[in-house]
């Protein structure tokens, strides 16, 4: 499968030939994206954010991997086993080179689980950190506690702002994680049951979806798993992303605020990773009401189980945000996806249709390769 793989031509002020590529991979209902970039002085920094499922080593990070001598960065956004699968698998493989990775970032590296075959389980076993000292790693590649705040040293002419979770966030998940295992082992048994999903389209028009209630089915506190993602903004000399892994839509928008963003002064970025997979529950008006940007994100192949996205309700508040009718559509917005429609849509049911098309000044893009942005 081609990778979706997002690039803008601007050019390096020490090189014309450079310029960050974004690889959002086919990592199944998860999230698996390498960042390639370069500092001011047009030394290469190469970022991986989560591994998706143990499947997805398999099928895709085993062959980009071997394209990139080292990987600066390596963020494991929160436990979840969509997100954090096929990096255990790499760690856990005879292909893997301690030495290949410089740095890890990743909260829950202390919490034990088991493996079995490709399947995550909390227990009594392994943390990450423990999987990675048996390999030969050594503990001074942690970066501490990447919360909202944090000060993270990075080569001139990059930059990252931690927008979740914060130190409170993290203290629930650990304090409480004996209890929570059990809700997370469920999560897991839930996943491997498949079901066919009905046509999204019943649930309305797109205009008529953005005005309903938008209030996510849990709070942050009891969607502490999702909560605790971590979620930067970053920033190169060409391109600025904002990555929400699963991160709850209230705590963003709390951070943001307290970042002195607002409905008069946003928060410009090229593009958004959309939260946890386009889910109805990690998208809200409020949050979009302080970002601007036109061009959005979205990872999946259409979940399983009862967890299946994008939800049509998310795409109907990217696009008719309040504002953007408002303004009568004039900017134009597009909508990503790194697997094709129709293959979402065995998962997902139908989730949009030509009409949906004709109302909004938008589009959606679908995974065909390469995709270029003037």
């Amino acid at each position: 499968m081609t990778i979706l793989t997002l690039f803008y031509q601007v050019k390096h002020p020490l090189n014309e030939s450079l310029r960050t590529q974004v690889l959002v991979l086919p990592a199944k209902h998860g999230d698996s994206i390498i960042v390639k970039t370069f500092d001011s002085q047009a030394n290469p920094l190469n970022i991986v954010i989560d591994g998706g499922t143990p499947g997805t080593f398999d099928e895709v990070l085993r062959r980009e991997f071997k394209l990139i001598p080292i990987i600066d960065i390596m963020v494991l956004t929160h436990i979840d086993y969509d997100h954090i699968g096929g990096l255990i698998k790499f760690v856990k493989h005879a292909y893997f080179n301690p030495e290949q990775v410089k740095r890890y970032w990743f909260n829950s590296k202390n919490i034990k689980f088991t493996t079995v075959g490709d399947n995550i389980h909390s227990g009594h076993a392994k943390s990450f950190e423990e999987l990675l000292i048996d390999r030969g790693n050594i503990k001074d590649k942690w970066t501490e506690d990447i919360i909202v705040g944090s000060e993270l040293k990075m080569p001139e002419g990059i930059t990252v702002e931690v927008v979740s979770p914060s130190k409170e966030i993290l203290d629930e998940l650990y304090t409480n994680w004996p209890d929570l295992s059990d809700e997370y082992n469920q999560k897991l048994e839930d996943l491997s049951i498949s079901a066919v999903k009905p046509s999204q389209i019943l649930r309305g028009s797109l205009v008529d979806l953005s005005k309903e209630d938008d209030t996510p089915d849990k709070t942050i506190i009891e969607d502490i798993f999702n909560s605790s993602s971590i979620a930067f903004i970053l920033r190169t000399f060409d391109m600025s992303i904002l990555f929400l892994g699963d991160a709850h839509p209230y705590f963003i928008e709390e951070t943001l605020r307290a970042k002195e963003y607002s409905i008069e002064n946003k928060l410009k970025v090229d593009f958004v990773k959309v939260s946890h997979h386009g889910s109805k529950n990690n998208t809200t008006n409020a949050l979009l009401d302080l970002i601007d940007c036109d061009k959005f994100v979205i990872s999946t192949n259409g979940g399983n189980s009862t967890h299946t996205h994008p939800d049509r309700e998310t795409l109907a508040r990217i696009i008719h945000h309040p504002q953007r009718v408002q303004s009568k559509y004039i900017k134009k917005r597009t909508i990503y996806l790194n697997y094709p429609i129709a293959n979402i849509e065995q998962k997902a049911g139908e989730f949009i249709n030509e009409a949906d098309l004709q109302q909004g000044n938008w589009e959606l893009i679908e995974n065909t390769g390469v995709l270029e942005n003037e």
